[in-house]
Parts: structure tokens; sequence; C-alpha cells
């Protein structure tokens, strides 16, 4: 059976934070209370100021450390976005300059498909050794981060 949230047990739970147990009228039972006045005494403000200081350095190592690794997270991405991009500009190019040169010849010597066809596949294929070379030169500057990367234990699930 569930309890509704306004039961009495409920509320005296709500009522009690940090020890510090506080009566419904809103009075505390702590003697270093001020009570009913909304003011605290130097001790409880030189806890909080401590406390909160304390608080404030944790959140500045944390932020820090997401800020670290969300940079380096957001180059490498951007990078890897530049190269695909790169990669695809350089094969597209290629075709389309295929294409055009191919198209041009076509009308000057009244050859009609023969031409564009012939520079769309010499265009691509030149588009396509590009992003080889481009895809080459990128794994040989990173072979050294791959290479001192740990390995990967095998799991044996081969099956």
């Amino acid at each position: 059976m569930v309890r509704p949230v306004d039961t009495p047990a409920f509320q005296d739970f709500l009522l009690q934070l940090d020890g510090y147990i506080m009566s419904a009228d809103g009075k505390g039972q702590d003697p270093q209370h001020t009570a009913g006045t909304g003011q605290i005494g130097p001790e409880e403000r030189e806890a909080i100021r401590l406390r909160s200081a304390e608080i404030g350095k944790k959140l500045d190592a944390v932020n820090s450390r997401r800020a670290g690794a969300t940079a380096s997270r957001g180059k490498s991405q951007d990078s890897a976005y530049g190269q695909a991009f790169k990669y695809l500009a350089e094969l597209l190019v290629g075709a389309v300059a295929g294409v055009l040169l191919g198209g041009f010849l076509d009308k000057q010597f009244g050859t009609d498909p023969w031409l564009l066809i012939l520079f769309f596949v010499l265009g691509f294929a030149a588009g396509l050794t590009n992003l080889i070379r481009g895809a080459q030169k990128a794994q040989a500057d990173n072979e050294a981060s791959q290479l001192s990367a740990p390995s990967v234990a095998d799991d044996g699930d081969d099956d």
C-alpha cells in the first residue's frame, strides 16, 4: 500500500535537514540558531562560507576536466569532418572537371557522348587517386599515435 505524501511521517522527514530538526512552526530547536528572526549566527555563516568555497573548488575542477575533454574531442571531430569533406571534394571535382572537359570536346569534335564518358571516367579516376593519396598521408601522420595506443585483449569469442 502506498501512503500519500502528506502523511505526518513524511512531513517530519522533510523537516529534518543535516541533523537540524525544524519544528512545524518554523522555529528551530538548535540553541545556536536565532529562532524566528530569519538570521543566522556567525558560526553558521562561516560554515556556509567554507562549504561554499569547497563546493566552488570542486565545481571548478570538474569544469576544467570537462573543458579539456570536450576541447580535444571537438578538435578531433572537426578535423575528421574537415578531412571527410576534403576527400569528397577531391573526388567530385575530378569527376565534374572530366564531365565539363569531355562535354566541351564533344561539341568541338562532334563525338557526342564518347569524350564525355571517357573524360568522366578519367576525372573520376584522378579524383579517386587523390583521395587514396590523401588517405595514405593521413594514415602515415596518425601512425605514431596508433602504435602508442594500448592494444585490446582478445575476448576469445571466435565461434
